[in-house]
């Protein structure tokens, strides 16, 4: 069983464990391992005003077991700034890939989804999205980057 990091639109006023802690700790106590969905990652970062790559820089790759990736749609809050909604509905972004790119340099090569559940295109567009990882995982195998593991 893999559990996933959420997408999130508001943050808890107050808190006693921050998501990757949760996350870790679930795994560590249940043996279960995680889904990392990066996609998630780069909404919830940009709408809550934080750093994405040091999300994945603190998560712990060593209990991914499969990483999800998606296209967002953009808009703006309340107050003009900019949000992402996890809407699977389109390519995945160039950031996104970005952020993959980084994530498989901690985990080395993990099997990857590109989720598409609204507005589904032509097979083409699908094929082309899964061209896209699977050169990321094989320059990542070429350079023999190996998972990091997480004490």
């Amino acid at each position: 069983m893999l559990l996933e990091n959420p997408s999130t639109y508001v943050l808890f006023a107050e808190s006693t464990i921050d998501e990757i802690h949760f996350l870790a700790t679930i795994a560590d106590r249940t043996g279960c391992g995680l889904l990392l969905d990066v996609n998630n990652v780069m909404v919830s970062s940009v709408n809550h005003r934080m750093d994405p790559f040091a999300y994945i820089d603190r998560f712990p790759v060593h209990a991914v077991g499969e990483i999800h990736l998606a296209g967002y749609d953009e808009t703006t809050d309340a107050v003009g700034e900019r949000l992402l909604i996890d809407a699977h509905a389109s390519r995945v972004s160039q950031d996104v890939f970005a952020l993959f790119r980084h994530t498989l340099g901690r985990t080395g090569p993990v099997p990857t989804l590109v989720e598409w559940d609204n507005n589904v295109p032509a097979f083409s567009v699908l094929a082309d999205e899964a061209r896209i990882v699977d050169l990321a995982i094989a320059e990542v195998s070429a350079r023999g980057d190996r998972r990091e593991h997480v004490a």
